[in-house]
Order: structure tokens, then C-alpha cells, then sequence
């Protein structure tokens, strides 16, 4: 007599993390798009000092045309993104009578590719830092987030340009003629 193959009700180990991280991710979404305040953790170092990996984020609903320069948003690129990613805007603008942002991780070389309306999830107004809650809300800290992301612009600019010389005299040295 041979046995049938049983199906285990036990999930698949390596699937489970990525589903429950799929879930967790999809509540979040949810409750910021009906106006709920959460606490996320910071995954990543893109925002260090910032933000430190491990600390709790409180982000706060928000809509793409309500952000201001120096804000940490919170966002999410696709559905194939595990995480909401919170970067600081660097750059406000309209194009085709369609609003962006242009985001960057403080410690990031590159800023991100634009994002629109339905990318922009929320603001991070606060951080628990070591039992602490820093309000990002205050005035000092709105105008350091100002700062921040004016200097991480012209740094930026500054990096093309000089990629931009460097390639020009690269090719004008193998154009010349010995």
C-alpha cells in the first residue's frame, strides 16, 4: 500500500518572513491612507545620523502636495517593495501640470527618482531615540531638515558637475594628436 503524499499546514520557513513582511507592510499602507499616525522601525542606514537603524518612526499621513523641502517622507515605489523607504525632499516641481518630489537618504550619493501623488504616503514627525521622542515638528528641526536638504542639493549638483568635467577632459586627452 503506498502513501500519499500529506500537505503540511506548517508554511514553508523561507516563505513565511517574506509574507508576514508583505502583511505588516500592507497594514501600515493602510492604516496612513485612512489618516492613522504609526510607529515604523528604520531598517536601513540611508538617513544615518538622522535617523539610526532601529529606532522607531512616527509617521504622520501626508499628501505629496502638502510636503516641504527638508521633510522626511515616507514612501513606497511599487508593490514589489518590502519596505516603506522615509528619505528627506530635496526638491519640489511641476511638470505637465503633474506635482513630484525629488527625495535623497542623507548619507545616499544619489538622490531618487521623482515621485508622484500616490508614492507619498507620510511625513516622519518624530523619532524615539534611546526612550526619547525627538519632534521633527519643532522649529529647529524643520529649519536643520532645510539645511540638510539644500546642502544635499548643491552637494549633488556639485557631484555631476565635476563627473560631467572629468568625462569632458577624459575625452579631450584621447582626442589629441601626438
Amino acid at each position: 500500500m503506498e502513501m500519499e503524499k500529506s500537505r503540511s499546514a506548517v508554511p514553508d520557513v523561507r516563505v513565511a518572513p517574506t509574507l508576514q513582511a508583505e502583511a505588516i507592510r500592507q497594514l501600515f499602507i493602510n492604516l496612513l491612507r485612512e489618516g492613522h499616525v504609526i510607529r515604523s522601525l528604520a531598517v536601513g542606514a540611508s538617513m544615518s545620523p538622522s535617523i539610526k537603524k532601529g529606532e522607531l518612526l512616527m509617521v504622520k499621513p501626508m499628501a505629496l502636495e502638502e510636503a516641504e523641502i527638508g521633510e522626511i517622507v515616507a514612501f513606497r515605489r511599487d508593490e514589489s517593495q518590502s519596505v516603506l523607504t522615509t528619505h528627506r525632499v530635496i526638491q519640489k516641481g511641476k511638470e505637465r501640470g503633474r506635482r513630484y518630489l525629488i527625495t535623497k537618504g542623507d548619507r545616499n550619493l544619489y538622490r531618487d527618482f521623482p515621485l508622484s501623488p500616490q508614492d507619498v504616503l507620510g511625513k516622519v514627525v518624530g523619532i524615539e531615540r534611546k526612550g526619547q521622542l525627538i519632534s521633527l515638528e519643532t522649529p529647529f528641526y524643520r529649519l536643520r531638515g532645510y539645511l540638510k536638504a539644500r546642502l544635499s542639493l548643491g552637494l549633488w549638483i556639485l557631484g555631476v558637475l565635476k563627473r560631467k568635467i572629468r568625462l569632458l577632459g577624459e575625452s579631450g586627452q584621447n582626442g589629441k594628436d601626438e
